[in-house]
């Protein structure tokens, strides 16, 4: 609440800007020095004078202001003391002021307007058709879903999408294994098995090696199997019925299990599409390119745009359509993207994919711009790093995966075993898919992910559980004290002791850290400062007794404003609390 004042008054004095002064502000090192320090080192060259004459200059000039609104508004209010310090320009928030505040908040606590009117798109998850979600979906998943909760926070009006991959190369490769070598009852029995199987005894009729977020690359090899796979997809794109039937099948079985790992994860989208849908408008993009003269055809009618990178002085082909008429995966990105901004009108369009589908987006994000559609410029691609158990990378042309419902499963028998071995109580699902959620998300998403289950379902440390308890413990808290002092109101604030000043300052922070995770697009920052906050409270917990202590009312509120807090914290994490553990 008062760090935003304060950047606002420096920004107001010193005329840099507010994205400057924050990531210039620290937090000194003991309280005695104050609660927000600014370095003014680097307004000497503009100001010709020392930091430390400039830190004397403006705590002068900005207590004035501070003692001038003292009995006008908030800001006199809020903050007690700025001083010099050296270099430094210290700042002593009213901490009687801000526990009055923290102790009336309720569960709209953190929730801003700041996106009212203005919407954004977001792509994510995103699993083929035809193949099992693997390890590596579950980033994309998550990461996706975190964004949704954090922009409606925000107040933004947003759209989540699956788009799905239920057309392309893989599936005139599913389409002929299919015919193939089909076992009808494991089919039947299990899909996700039958199905991967076909795909890798292809692969390895193929003899392909591309890996998984890579098989673009083969889109235009003769390889005889490969070739195969082109003429369903090609009879596929002509409507051929008995092809069809096949394909439908194919998504029907998919479509089944997908819904099963989205119903264990509690993840809804606003719409689920394919790629399919977008086939013709994709077509008519690439001859209206060709029309235009930014796409060219080879002699066997494949179509290519030239795309020019900074370190090469001869241009790339960057392939939109096969010589065979066919879509080829930037085909369907293109017409999506056209589809969407139409339909939707986004401000923004977030892409939540594998780091290794970098090339890709940046190529289709050019040539949308080279054809001058005005929204190219509200596209963004947020790349995400692995999750690896040991140093292995889950690939899926092996067919040497990690199922993403095999993880999920192990994980909810691992903290239900867990739960027992404590001989404690909560729901094992919750913590489980809380225990895997976090573990990805305290990551910020470009980082890799190394992954045991040692580490995500402990109950000590940065982890999921660590948090769901540490919400048990305040809502145990609450739950045996007497209703009288819980709903008893205040006359005055006590004096606090350094526990509780450093408990309602992390609350304070929530509100600008969740608007920091918008704006960069990055779940990490709510994730370890829900760990920081859990930290903090727990070392309240352990030097100030509650219950029938004789600040047990303002205790008992302080408590539950943490309970608020965390819980709203941990929603946008899509993580769910228990009062029980």
């Amino acid at each position: 609440m008062s760090k935003s004042e304060i950047i606002n008054l420096l920004a107001k004095e010193t005329k840099l800007r507010k994205e400057e002064i924050e990531n210039l502000i620290e937090i000194p090192p003991t309280s005695e020095l104050g609660d927000y320090a600014f370095p003014c080192f680097i307004l000497s060259k503009h100001f010709k004078k020392s930091p430390s004459e400039i830190a004397l200059k403006l705590s002068r000039e900005l207590s004035k202001e501070i003692e001038a609104t003292k009995n006008l508004g908030s800001l006199g209010k809020n903050i007690n003391e700025i001083k010099a310090v050296g270099p430094y320009l210290n700042f002593f928030v009213n901490k009687i002021n801000l526990a009055e505040k923290i102790i009336k908040i309720n569960s709209n606590f953190g929730k801003t307007n700041i996106g009212k009117g203005k919407k954004i798109a977001i792509d994510f998850s995103g699993p083929n058709i035809g193949k099992p979600m693997h390890i590596g979906h579950i980033r994309s998943t998550i990461i996706g879903d975190s964004l949704i909760k954090i922009y409606n926070f925000l107040g933004y009006k947003t759209i989540g999408i699956n788009y799905l991959g239920d057309i392309g190369l893989h599936i005139g490769k599913l389409i002929v294994a299919y015919e193939l070598w089909l076992n009808k009852p494991a089919l039947k029995k299990d899909p996700v098995n039958e199905l991967l199987r076909l795909y890798v005894q292809f692969c390895g009729k193929e003899k392909s090696e591309i890996k998984e977020g890579q098989e673009d690359n083969d889109e235009f090899s003769n390889n005889e199997w490969t070739n195969k796979a082109k003429e369903k997809l090609k009879l596929l794109e002509l409507g051929d019925k008995k092809t069809e039937k096949i394909w439908h099948e194919i998504q029907q079985a998919s479509g089944r299990t997908f819904d099963k790992i989205y119903d264990i994860l509690n993840i809804d989208f606003t719409e689920t599409t394919g790629q399919s849908q977008f086939s013709d408008k994709g077509r008519q993009i690439v001859i209206n390119a060709l029309e235009r003269g930014i796409a060219k055809k080879e002699e066997d009618g494949a179509v290519y745009v030239e795309l020019f990178d900074k370190n090469q002085k001869e241009p790339n082909k960057k392939y939109i359509q096969r010589s065979n008429e066919t879509a080829s995966y930037i085909t369907y990105d293109l017409g999506a993207a056209v589809e969407r901004a139409k339909k939707y009108k986004f401000d923004k369009m977030i892409y939540v994919t594998d780091f290794r589908q970098a090339g890709h987006f940046d190529s289709l994000f050019t040539i949308l711009k080279l054809m001058k559609y005005d929204f190219a410029d509200k596209l963004i691609h947020l790349p995400f790093g692995t999750i690896r158990f040991g140093d292995e990378i889950i690939a899926t042309r092996t067919g040497d995966i990690i199922l993403l419902e095999d993880v999920l499963k192990k994980t909810i028998e691992k903290a239900k075993s867990e739960i027992k071995k404590r001989k404690t109580k909560g729901d094992e699902q919750k913590v489980g898919v809380g225990a895997i959620k976090y573990i990805v998300l305290k990551n910020e998403p470009t980082s890799d992910v190394h992954f045991s289950w040692e580490t995500a379902l402990s109950f000590e440390g940065n982890t999921g559980p660590y948090l769901q308890y540490s919400y048990a413990r305040a809502s145990s808290i609450i739950k045996k004290a007497k209703s009288k002092n819980f709903n008893q109101k205040l006359k005055r604030i006590p004096p606090l002791t350094k526990y509780e000043i450093e408990l309602i300052k992390k609350i304070s922070d929530f509100e600008e850290v969740v608007q920091k995770a918008g704006e960069t697009m990055n779940p990490s920052l709510i994730a370890n400062y829900s760990f920081e906050l859990a930290q903090t409270f727990n070392e309240f917990y352990h030097n100030c007794p509650v219950i029938k202590d004789e600040q047990e009312a303002f205790r008992l509120k302080l408590v539950d404003a943490f309970r608020t807090c965390l819980k709203n914290s941990l929603y946008l994490l899509g993580i769910e609390v228990m009062d029980e553990m």
